[in-house]
């Protein structure tokens, strides 16, 4: 059987790369989603299965959709590579919940998503 959707979500290319790749690794039958912005995904899109370049979304309407677009995906991990305050929270707004696993769960990049916040 195969495994469900991995999200990552990662609006900052610059040390993404590596982090794709041991999303990857630890998931190798799962399709790989990733929401990132536009500026980012030409770079980080050959990595993943599906890219969702829109960013983080600004007002609460486009947020309650992207939250809505993720269930409907049936993600059953969503790995939050960006560790800003919105994806923290997001954690808490997407039914049902998928695992939810911080940057350093992959074990990469002690700088990834650092000076985001």
């Amino acid at each position: 059987m195969a495994e469900g959707p991995v999200l990552a979500l990662l609006f900052d290319a610059a040390d993404g790369e590596t982090a794709l790749r041991a999303l990857r690794a630890r998931h190798p039958g799962a399709r790989l989603v990733l929401l990132t912005t536009a500026q980012a995904a030409p770079r980080l899109s050959p990595l993943a299965d599906e890219v969702w370049p829109e960013g983080l979304p600004r007002g609460p309407a486009r947020f309650l959709a992207l939250m809505r677009r993720i269930a409907w995906a049936h993600i059953v991990h969503i790995y939050d590579l960006d560790g800003r305050a919105p994806t923290r929270f997001m954690r808490f707004c997407v039914w049902p919940k998928p695992q939810w696993h911080d940057r350093d769960a992959l074990g990469v990049g002690e700088g990834l998503g650092k000076g985001l916040s």
